[in-house]
Protein backbone atom coordinates (compact mmCIF):
# COMPACT_ATOMS: atom_id res chain seq x y z
CA UNK A 1 0.00 0.00 0.00
CA UNK A 2 1.29 3.04 -1.01
CA UNK A 3 2.32 5.80 1.92
CA UNK A 4 -0.26 8.62 0.73
CA UNK A 5 -3.13 6.17 0.68
CA UNK A 6 -2.97 4.18 3.79
CA UNK A 7 -2.10 8.07 5.73
CA UNK A 8 -5.24 8.39 4.34
CA UNK A 9 -7.10 5.74 5.23
CA UNK A 10 -5.67 5.82 9.05
CA UNK A 11 -7.10 9.68 9.22
CA UNK A 12 -10.27 8.06 7.82
CA UNK A 13 -10.59 5.25 10.59
CA UNK A 14 -10.14 2.35 8.32
CA UNK A 15 -7.46 1.00 10.59
CA UNK A 16 -5.74 -2.41 10.26
CA UNK A 17 -4.58 -4.33 13.02
CA UNK A 18 -0.74 -4.48 12.15
CA UNK A 19 1.47 -2.14 10.16
CA UNK A 20 5.00 -2.53 8.94
CA UNK A 21 6.22 0.62 8.19
CA UNK A 22 9.60 -0.04 6.68
CA UNK A 23 12.48 2.31 5.50
CA UNK A 24 14.70 4.96 6.03
CA UNK A 25 13.28 8.34 5.48
CA UNK A 26 12.62 10.22 8.72
CA UNK A 27 10.64 13.12 7.25
CA UNK A 28 7.66 10.26 6.14
CA UNK A 29 8.59 8.39 9.80
CA UNK A 30 7.99 10.94 12.13
CA UNK A 31 4.84 11.81 9.93
CA UNK A 32 3.57 8.43 9.90
CA UNK A 33 4.20 8.03 13.77
CA UNK A 34 2.23 11.60 14.30
CA UNK A 35 -0.42 10.36 12.20
CA UNK A 36 -1.12 6.95 14.23
CA UNK A 37 -0.66 8.54 17.64
CA UNK A 38 -3.56 11.51 16.67
CA UNK A 39 -5.92 9.25 15.17
CA UNK A 40 -5.89 6.06 16.58
CA UNK A 41 -5.97 7.37 20.26
CA UNK A 42 -7.89 10.48 21.39
CA UNK A 43 -5.03 12.38 22.73
CA UNK A 44 -6.76 11.64 26.74
CA UNK A 45 -5.93 8.40 26.21
CA UNK A 46 -3.28 7.95 25.33
CA UNK A 47 -1.37 7.79 28.70
CA UNK A 48 -3.00 4.46 29.56
CA UNK A 49 -3.27 3.07 25.70
CA UNK A 50 -0.35 3.83 23.62
CA UNK A 51 3.07 1.67 24.62
CA UNK A 52 6.18 2.70 22.49
CA UNK A 53 9.11 -0.08 22.91
CA UNK A 54 12.62 0.56 21.93
CA UNK A 55 13.98 -3.16 21.10
CA UNK A 56 17.65 -1.98 22.05
CA UNK A 57 16.11 -1.05 24.95
CA UNK A 58 13.41 -3.60 25.96
CA UNK A 59 12.41 -7.15 25.26
CA UNK A 60 9.84 -8.05 22.74
CA UNK A 61 7.87 -9.44 25.08
CA UNK A 62 7.00 -6.40 26.62
CA UNK A 63 5.52 -5.08 23.55
CA UNK A 64 3.49 -8.10 22.87
CA UNK A 65 2.13 -8.41 26.11
CA UNK A 66 1.02 -4.90 26.22
CA UNK A 67 -0.40 -5.79 23.15
CA UNK A 68 -2.55 -8.56 24.29
CA UNK A 69 -3.73 -6.76 27.00
CA UNK A 70 -7.29 -5.35 26.65
CA UNK A 71 -7.50 -1.26 26.57
CA UNK A 72 -8.06 0.81 29.66
CA UNK A 73 -11.12 2.97 29.44
CA UNK A 74 -11.47 3.05 25.78
CA UNK A 75 -11.62 0.90 22.53
CA UNK A 76 -8.46 0.00 21.30
CA UNK A 77 -4.66 0.51 22.34
CA UNK A 78 -1.66 1.44 19.96
CA UNK A 79 1.80 -0.56 20.50
CA UNK A 80 4.87 1.13 18.80
CA UNK A 81 7.66 -0.97 18.51
CA UNK A 82 10.90 0.53 17.23
CA UNK A 83 14.04 -0.58 15.95
CA UNK A 84 12.92 -4.62 15.48
CA UNK A 85 16.92 -5.36 14.46
CA UNK A 86 16.12 -9.23 14.71
CA UNK A 87 13.76 -8.80 11.49
CA UNK A 88 17.05 -7.71 9.53
CA UNK A 89 20.85 -9.52 9.61
CA UNK A 90 22.32 -6.78 11.54
CA UNK A 91 23.49 -7.28 15.06
CA UNK A 92 21.21 -6.49 17.92
CA UNK A 93 22.25 -3.37 19.93
CA UNK A 94 23.10 -4.24 23.89
CA UNK A 95 22.37 -7.62 25.66
CA UNK A 96 18.66 -7.71 25.22
CA UNK A 97 16.69 -11.05 24.39
CA UNK A 98 13.75 -11.42 21.74
CA UNK A 99 11.34 -13.78 22.25
CA UNK A 100 10.39 -13.84 17.83
CA UNK A 101 8.07 -17.03 18.12
CA UNK A 102 6.14 -14.94 20.50
CA UNK A 103 5.86 -12.57 17.59
CA UNK A 104 4.70 -15.04 14.94
CA UNK A 105 2.23 -16.49 16.85
CA UNK A 106 0.96 -12.85 17.34
CA UNK A 107 0.71 -11.91 13.47
CA UNK A 108 -1.38 -14.99 12.73
CA UNK A 109 -4.34 -14.42 15.18
CA UNK A 110 -3.75 -10.35 16.35
CA UNK A 111 -5.36 -8.62 19.34
CA UNK A 112 -8.79 -7.54 17.73
CA UNK A 113 -8.55 -4.14 20.41
CA UNK A 114 -4.62 -3.11 19.56
CA UNK A 115 -3.35 -1.51 16.88
CA UNK A 116 0.70 -2.66 16.61
CA UNK A 117 2.63 -0.44 14.41
CA UNK A 118 6.31 -1.81 13.76
CA UNK A 119 8.61 0.69 12.65
CA UNK A 120 11.57 -0.62 10.69
CA UNK A 121 14.05 1.90 9.92
CA UNK A 122 15.80 -0.33 7.29
CA UNK A 123 16.37 -0.77 3.40
CA UNK A 124 15.06 -4.23 3.33
CA UNK A 125 14.56 -6.82 6.08
CA UNK A 126 16.02 -10.59 6.18
CA UNK A 127 13.57 -12.23 3.81
CA UNK A 128 15.17 -16.05 5.14
CA UNK A 129 13.67 -15.53 8.35
CA UNK A 130 9.85 -16.71 9.17
CA UNK A 131 9.07 -13.91 11.20
CA UNK A 132 10.04 -11.63 8.02
CA UNK A 133 7.94 -13.86 5.71
CA UNK A 134 5.51 -13.73 8.59
CA UNK A 135 5.35 -9.34 8.63
CA UNK A 136 4.85 -9.78 4.86
CA UNK A 137 1.90 -11.44 4.55
CA UNK A 138 0.00 -10.56 7.75
CA UNK A 139 0.86 -7.46 8.34
CA UNK A 140 0.05 -3.69 6.15
CA UNK A 141 3.27 -2.79 4.75
CA UNK A 142 3.62 0.83 4.39
CA UNK A 143 6.82 2.31 2.44
CA UNK A 144 8.81 5.13 4.00
CA UNK A 145 11.93 4.70 2.22
CA UNK A 146 13.49 7.38 1.25
CA UNK A 147 12.93 9.20 -1.52
CA UNK A 148 15.09 9.05 -5.11
CA UNK A 149 16.15 13.13 -5.89
CA UNK A 150 14.01 14.14 -8.55
CA UNK A 151 11.25 12.59 -6.63
CA UNK A 152 12.31 14.42 -3.40
CA UNK A 153 12.81 17.77 -5.50
CA UNK A 154 8.85 17.22 -7.37
CA UNK A 155 7.53 16.69 -3.34
CA UNK A 156 9.63 19.67 -2.14
CA UNK A 157 8.91 21.77 -5.35
CA UNK A 158 4.83 20.95 -4.50
CA UNK A 159 4.84 21.73 -0.83
CA UNK A 160 6.53 25.65 -1.51
CA UNK A 161 3.72 26.09 -4.73
CA UNK A 162 0.98 24.76 -1.64
CA UNK A 163 2.14 26.77 1.04
CA UNK A 164 1.92 29.87 -1.46
CA UNK A 165 5.64 30.83 -1.39
CA UNK A 166 8.04 31.15 -4.71
CA UNK A 167 11.22 30.49 -5.41
CA UNK A 168 13.34 31.86 -8.82
CA UNK A 169 15.06 28.83 -10.61
CA UNK A 170 18.42 29.97 -9.43
CA UNK A 171 17.21 29.70 -5.99
CA UNK A 172 15.44 26.55 -6.06
CA UNK A 173 18.17 24.36 -7.81
CA UNK A 174 20.69 26.29 -5.05
CA UNK A 175 18.11 25.64 -2.47
CA UNK A 176 18.53 21.55 -3.40
CA UNK A 177 22.12 21.67 -3.84
CA UNK A 178 22.11 23.12 -0.54
CA UNK A 179 20.25 20.10 1.14
CA UNK A 180 22.00 17.61 -1.18
CA UNK A 181 18.23 16.37 -2.00
CA UNK A 182 17.43 15.41 1.20
CA UNK A 183 13.66 15.12 1.69
CA UNK A 184 13.50 15.78 5.52
CA UNK A 185 16.49 18.32 5.34
CA UNK A 186 14.44 19.95 3.01
CA UNK A 187 11.09 20.00 5.04
CA UNK A 188 13.20 21.70 7.86
CA UNK A 189 14.80 24.27 6.16
CA UNK A 190 12.13 25.09 4.39
CA UNK A 191 10.55 25.87 7.60
CA UNK A 192 13.05 28.69 8.55
CA UNK A 193 12.41 30.14 4.99
CA UNK A 194 8.79 30.30 4.99
CA UNK A 195 9.02 32.37 8.32
CA UNK A 196 11.46 34.65 6.93
CA UNK A 197 10.00 35.47 3.66
CA UNK A 198 6.23 35.46 5.71
CA UNK A 199 5.75 39.22 4.16
CA UNK A 200 5.96 38.79 0.32
CA UNK A 201 6.27 35.52 0.09
CA UNK A 202 9.17 35.29 -2.12
CA UNK A 203 12.04 32.92 -1.08
CA UNK A 204 15.86 34.70 -1.77
CA UNK A 205 18.62 32.68 -2.59
CA UNK A 206 20.45 35.58 0.40
CA UNK A 207 17.58 33.47 2.73
CA UNK A 208 19.01 30.26 1.49
CA UNK A 209 22.25 31.16 1.64
CA UNK A 210 22.09 32.83 5.47
CA UNK A 211 19.55 29.95 6.94
CA UNK A 212 20.04 26.63 5.07
CA UNK A 213 23.67 25.38 6.61
CA UNK A 214 26.45 23.84 4.84
CA UNK A 215 26.89 20.50 5.64
CA UNK A 216 30.54 19.21 6.05
CA UNK A 217 31.03 17.98 2.49
CA UNK A 218 30.15 21.09 1.45
CA UNK A 219 32.36 22.96 3.71
CA UNK A 220 34.88 20.76 2.53
CA UNK A 221 33.93 21.87 -1.34
CA UNK A 222 34.71 25.47 -0.39
CA UNK A 223 37.79 24.65 1.29
CA UNK A 224 39.18 22.77 -1.84
CA UNK A 225 38.01 25.87 -4.23
CA UNK A 226 40.08 28.45 -1.99
CA UNK A 227 43.06 25.95 -1.89
CA UNK A 228 43.26 25.86 -5.62
CA UNK A 229 42.80 29.99 -5.56
CA UNK A 230 45.81 29.37 -3.55
CA UNK A 231 43.71 32.18 -0.87
CA UNK A 232 45.03 30.80 2.21
CA UNK A 233 43.09 33.24 3.78
CA UNK A 234 39.10 31.79 3.41
CA UNK A 235 40.40 28.23 3.07
CA UNK A 236 42.16 28.49 6.56
CA UNK A 237 38.96 30.52 7.47
CA UNK A 238 36.47 27.57 6.86
CA UNK A 239 38.89 25.08 8.11
CA UNK A 240 38.63 27.28 11.83
CA UNK A 241 35.22 27.47 11.87
CA UNK A 242 34.74 23.25 11.16
CA UNK A 243 37.63 23.12 14.08
CA UNK A 244 34.94 24.94 16.40
CA UNK A 245 32.07 22.50 15.40
CA UNK A 246 34.02 20.27 16.63
CA UNK A 247 34.88 18.17 13.52
CA UNK A 248 37.98 16.17 13.69
CA UNK A 249 41.28 17.59 11.73
CA UNK A 250 42.01 13.80 10.61
CA UNK A 251 38.56 13.35 9.02
CA UNK A 252 38.78 16.51 7.55
CA UNK A 253 42.23 16.10 6.18
CA UNK A 254 40.77 12.53 5.17
CA UNK A 255 37.53 14.03 3.02
CA UNK A 256 39.75 17.07 1.24
CA UNK A 257 42.28 14.07 0.28
CA UNK A 258 39.38 12.11 -1.27
CA UNK A 259 38.23 15.34 -2.80
CA UNK A 260 41.36 16.13 -4.45
CA UNK A 261 42.11 12.13 -5.34
CA UNK A 262 38.88 12.82 -7.39
CA UNK A 263 40.01 16.24 -8.82
CA UNK A 264 42.79 13.86 -10.39
CA UNK A 265 40.54 11.80 -11.56
CA UNK A 266 38.40 13.59 -13.36
CA UNK A 267 41.56 15.68 -14.89
CA UNK A 268 43.04 12.16 -16.37
CA UNK A 269 40.07 11.63 -17.90
CA UNK A 270 39.18 14.92 -19.30
CA UNK A 271 41.88 14.28 -20.86
CA UNK A 272 41.36 11.13 -22.48
CA UNK A 273 38.30 12.32 -24.53
CA UNK A 274 35.43 11.21 -21.53
CA UNK A 275 32.69 12.68 -21.14
CA UNK A 276 30.75 13.80 -17.70
CA UNK A 277 28.33 10.65 -18.41
CA UNK A 278 31.19 8.28 -19.10
CA UNK A 279 33.50 9.76 -15.76
CA UNK A 280 30.17 8.58 -14.00
CA UNK A 281 29.77 5.24 -15.33
CA UNK A 282 33.81 4.89 -14.88
CA UNK A 283 34.20 6.38 -11.57
CA UNK A 284 30.90 5.33 -10.25
CA UNK A 285 29.66 8.09 -8.42
CA UNK A 286 27.11 10.59 -9.06
CA UNK A 287 26.71 12.79 -11.71
CA UNK A 288 26.21 15.85 -10.05
CA UNK A 289 29.98 15.61 -7.90
CA UNK A 290 31.28 14.81 -12.07
CA UNK A 291 29.66 18.46 -12.59
CA UNK A 292 31.25 20.36 -9.84
CA UNK A 293 34.62 18.81 -10.20
CA UNK A 294 34.67 19.36 -13.82
CA UNK A 295 33.74 23.15 -13.13
CA UNK A 296 37.04 23.00 -9.92
CA UNK A 297 39.29 21.77 -12.80
CA UNK A 298 38.37 24.12 -15.48
CA UNK A 299 41.00 26.79 -14.86
CA UNK A 300 43.59 24.32 -13.11
CA UNK A 301 46.71 22.10 -14.49
CA UNK A 302 47.60 18.69 -13.44
CA UNK A 303 50.49 19.65 -11.66
CA UNK A 304 49.14 22.08 -9.20
CA UNK A 305 46.33 19.05 -8.59
CA UNK A 306 49.44 16.42 -7.28
CA UNK A 307 51.19 19.67 -4.94
CA UNK A 308 48.20 19.94 -3.58
CA UNK A 309 47.26 16.23 -3.45
CA UNK A 310 50.97 15.26 -2.04
CA UNK A 311 50.89 17.81 0.60
CA UNK A 312 47.43 16.57 2.28
CA UNK A 313 48.79 13.70 2.27
CA UNK A 314 52.16 14.92 3.81
CA UNK A 315 49.57 16.86 6.35
CA UNK A 316 47.56 13.51 7.14
CA UNK A 317 50.94 11.56 8.10
CA UNK A 318 52.07 14.20 10.83
CA UNK A 319 48.35 14.71 11.92
CA UNK A 320 48.85 10.90 12.30
CA UNK A 321 52.86 10.71 13.68
CA UNK A 322 51.72 13.41 16.10
CA UNK A 323 54.74 15.77 14.41
CA UNK A 324 53.28 18.59 15.62
CA UNK A 325 49.70 19.72 16.99
CA UNK A 326 47.62 18.23 14.27
CA UNK A 327 44.58 21.18 14.71
CA UNK A 328 47.49 23.60 12.77
CA UNK A 329 49.21 21.10 9.98
CA UNK A 330 46.18 21.93 7.38
CA UNK A 331 47.12 25.74 7.79
CA UNK A 332 50.97 25.38 7.70
CA UNK A 333 49.91 23.47 4.49
CA UNK A 334 47.99 26.10 3.19
CA UNK A 335 50.43 28.72 3.57
CA UNK A 336 53.53 26.89 2.20
CA UNK A 337 50.90 25.65 -1.10
CA UNK A 338 50.11 29.27 -1.74
CA UNK A 339 53.73 29.79 -1.76
CA UNK A 340 54.05 27.61 -4.54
Amino acid sequence: MSYATELANIKKGQLKPIYLLLGTESYFIEEARATLLEYVIPEEDQDLNVGIYNMDEVPLGAALEDAESLPFFGERRLVIIDNPTFLTGEKPKGNVEHDVSWLETYLQNPSESTILAIFAPYEKLDNRKKVSKLLKKHATLVDVQTMEADASRRFLSQMITNAGYQMDRETVQFFFERIEDSLSTGVHELEKLFLSARDDKMITKKMVEDLVPRNLEQNIFEIVTYVMKKDATRAIGIYRDLLLQKEEPIKINAILLGQFRLLIQVYLLAKQGYQQPDMAKVLKIHPYRIKLANQQIRKMNGDRLMQAYLGLVETEEKMKTGDGIKEVQFELFMLQYAQV
